[in-house]
């Protein structure tokens, strides 16, 4: 393919590429096991590394013993290339006790049934998981229970008002300073960050088990070169040997040197993606661009397009969880695109599949050829990419206390969030906290409805008591003060326990500020530490509070009472009051002025509340709004609303409107949205955008929607992802799945196959397209 803008033609695999590619597709597993990285082609067989090396160091320190566990790990793990394929490095399988970035050491394996066991095998199995994880999860509830007392903590806990402590995983690793320095030069650096910072006893260690990782990955890099040197020794098929002596090559090259060629670089790129659970890669344009103009003007033993290709392979069959594309440079704010942008979406195109995950960022300047393409695969089926505005997520950024530079520099990564590649924690996902609930107990004086003998909440009267609106306003703004203060303290608490853990040690020498500073990645160590409050239930809340206004109010067409007795009865024998509701009060996602003006004020005070609060890693909150499938989850627990909601339907999972709620079309729901103070909200904030096969059928369609999405990202949008099918497909794959394999639709924040989706799931993608 000689032009990889073109929308016209597709990327054709070299003759080696396309034979890599069927086998990938062979191995390749659902959606779900990559989205949790249960990737790997090999099993454990017996192996439990880190209960071996825990076991074999009774006397070390966590964080040593630990790091030579992970090491462990990757070297028992066999040493796997695939015949045809130019970069190599597999996942581990899923050993029973092993570490993740988002916890530590995870010890599922020593917990299973272990009451069943011996007195004495129970002992060292408890043993050793102290020693492995110091904290778990009951310490946010000892925390909660000293904040609230065991009985407000029981009677609030499973009532969906929020989950604390999160899922505080993802973060990208700086890919810039391995590429820069390589692993030996890695090495050089934390010996001259250990000797400024010759503290104590725990800072020694943590420099050691730093150390100790850069030396396994190189000694890991030495396996991989081994065992394909070996592969050519036994190779008879001359261009077989040839490629497994290039890749014996390259992976002793970039063991101990810092890449030169593209090739190496991506090599050494993989190597440190695969350690890092495969998680989110960042800017790979923008890093790997020198080496891929090296390569094509000088040439290189793999071809710069089979490199990329081979690496996008990786990416798409490990789950890889974000790539972003696009967007601008640091230093000018120059528009940042470049043929691997182009490169790196065709490969993905010709994929055509729910990985890799990919964001392409979106600014004044971004090339019209580079949408062009964007809008042409979501016409092909695909949700990927997600698109960005840089106008709205640089400004918020440098709002907080971020430098222009580094604003400038922002990555997507896991289901949308946002941070500073390389040298940030965000936290992605401290905690989930749901609106709606906050709004039963304003009208409860408190209370929730499953303990009414328990005031969990201050009391702010009784919903028929109050004269005005703006009484009740007052009411919803005290519960949530109340209630966003507990939260966060949990929320902290919830990062106690990773600081406890050395969580993301892998992650601490590969992101700047830990080493310089001495401290791990959950420990304050990055340069940012801004907090990430996912958001969930704006929708249903505004247009409940407007109900309230209008209908209650304002115009006294339903008494507080008959409103509290509807709600009560979850809208049985009040059929007529939840019609009211529904239809003559506005909702959010119309272009109502009534109905979004109650949007931003409550978006606004909720984010400009967790901005008052800083995370114990050292930096305000920051909003955020990228739920998966938690709009369902969260809408279980909450009873029937003022807009008309029956108790347990969804809420909806990203800053849009209510499922079904939005009826005049894509241009009033972005507008709508576009009001919202999103710059507030620099966590990440996907959006969910229908857009059926239909709407982009010919080239004068596209063009529109281009022009239409493009106008929503530079004037107040801030994330877009998209869905593109017929009401009719997806209501044909929910009864015949065997006709839809390839139907792909978005769940906040990941793309997914329609028919790999629960039933409550496919309901709810379902009620977006029944407007």
């Amino acid at each position: 393919m000689n032009n990889y803008m073109s929308i016209d033609e597709k990327l054709v695999f070299s003759p080696r590429m396309e034979r890599v590619y069927k086998d990938v597709l062979a191995r390749l597993k659902e959606n779900r096991d990559r989205e949790s990285t249960e990737t790997s082609p090999v099993g454990t067989d017996g192996k439990d590394p880190f209960v071996d090396v825990f076991e074999e160091m009774p006397e070390a320190p966590l964080v040593i013993a630990q790091a030579h566990a992970i090491v462990r790990s990757w070297m028992v793990t066999p040493f796997l290339i695939f015949r045809d394929e130019s970069l190599v490095g597999i996942t581990r399988p899923q050993y029973r006790n092993i570490e993740h970035f988002h916890w530590g050491i995870m010890t599922d394996g020593l917990r299973s049934h272990i009451d069943e066991k011996p007195e004495e095998e129970q002992k060292r199995r408890r043993a050793l998981i102290k020693r492995m994880e110091p904290l778990d999860h009951s310490h946010i509830s000892e925390k909660a229970i000293e904040l609230l007392g065991e009985k407000k903590w029981a009677a609030l806990r499973y009532e969906g008002m929020f989950d604390a402590g999160g899922y505080q995983g993802h973060t990208i690793a700086n890919y810039v300073t391995l590429l820069t320095r390589g692993l030996d030069g890695m090495l050089a650096y934390i010996d001259e960050c250990a000797l400024k910072n010759d503290r104590d006893d725990e800072t020694r260690n943590l420099y050691e088990a730093c150390r100790i990782i850069v030396r396994g990955m190189s000694q890991w890099l030495e396996g991989y070169a081994a065992k394909a040197a070996e592969l050519a020794a036994e190779e008879a098929d001359e261009a077989q040997k040839r490629w497994y002596e290039e890749i014996s090559a390259n992976c002793a090259f970039v063991a101990h040197n810092k890449p030169e060629t593209l090739y190496q670089a991506a090599q050494l790129m993989w190597t440190l993606c695969l350690w890092d659970w495969v998680d989110c890669v960042g800017r790979s344009d923008q890093y790997l661009l020198p080496f891929y103009e090296r390569s094509v003007k000088e040439g290189d033993v793999v071809s710069a397009e089979d490199v990329i290709t081979s690496l996008v392979f990786k990416i798409w069959e490990n789950g890889v969880h974000n790539l972003t594309l696009g967007g601008v440079k640091p230093e000018d704010g120059s528009d940042a695109t470049n043929e691997l942008s182009y490169l790196f979406l065709q490969a993905i195109r010709t994929i055509h599949d729910t990985h890799p995950r990919m964001s392409v960022r979106v600014h004044d300047n971004t090339p019209k050829e580079l949408l062009d393409l964007v809008v042409k695969m979501w016409q092909e089926g695909m949700s990927d990419p997600t698109v960005v505005g840089d106008n709205t997520v640089i400004p918020g950024l440098t709002a907080i206390g971020v430098p222009i530079e580094d604003a400038r520099d922002y990555s997507e990564l896991g289901c949308q969030e946002i941070e500073i590649p390389g040298k940030s924690n965000f936290g992605c996902e401290d905690g989930v906290f749901s609106l709606p609930k906050v709004l039963e107990y304003a009208m409860r004086d408190g209370y929730n409805t499953k303990y009414p003998d328990v005031q969990v909440g201050p009391s702010t009267g009784k919903f028929v008591d109050f004269e005005t609106f703006e009484d009740f306003f007052k009411a919803f703004e005290t519960q949530l003060e109340y209630f966003t203060e507990i939260f966060l303290k949990l929320c902290d608490a919830g990062q106690e326990i990773r600081m406890a853990n050395y969580a993301k040690l892998v992650k601490t020498p590969f992101t700047t500020g830990c080493l310089e500073k001495g401290k791990h990645h959950d420990a304050g160590g990055p340069i940012y530490n801004y907090g990430c409050i996912e958001t969930a239930g704006l929708a249903p809340t505004s247009d409940s509070l407007v109900a309230i206004k209008k209908l209650v109010f304002e115009e006294k067409k339903i008494s507080k009472q008959t409103l509290m007795d509807a709600l009560q009865a979850n809208f049985e024998g009040y059929e007529k009051e939840r019609q009211m509701l529904l239809n003559m009060a506005p909702k959010f996602g119309n272009d109502n002025d009534e109905a979004d003006a109650m949007a931003v004020r409550v978006l606004d005070l909720y984010w400009s509340m967790i901005g008052r609060y800083k995370s114990i890693r050292g930096d305000v909150y920051t909003g955020a709004c990228s739920l998966l499938q938690g709009g369902i989850n969260f809408g279980c627990c909450a009873g029937a609303l003022p807009d008309g909601r029956f108790a347990g339907e969804p809420f909806g999972n990203t800053m849009g409107p209510r499922p079904g709620a939005d009826k005049n079309g894509i241009s009033a729901m972005l507008n709508s949205v576009a009001k919202l103070p999103l710059h507030k909200g620099v966590g990440g904030t996907t959006l969910n955008v229908v857009l059926t096969t239909k709407l982009l059928s010919n080239p004068a369609l596209r063009e529109s929607i281009s022009a239409t999405m493009r106008s929503f990202l530079l004037n107040g949008g801030q994330m877009a992802q998209i869905t593109t099918a017929n009401l009719d497909d997806l209501l044909d794959a929910r009864e015949h799945p065997e006709r839809h394999g390839d139907l792909i639709v978005r769940i906040g924040g990941f793309s997914i196959q329609f028919v790999q989706l629960g039933s409550d799931a496919q309901k709810e993608i379902i009620s977006r397209y029944q407007n």
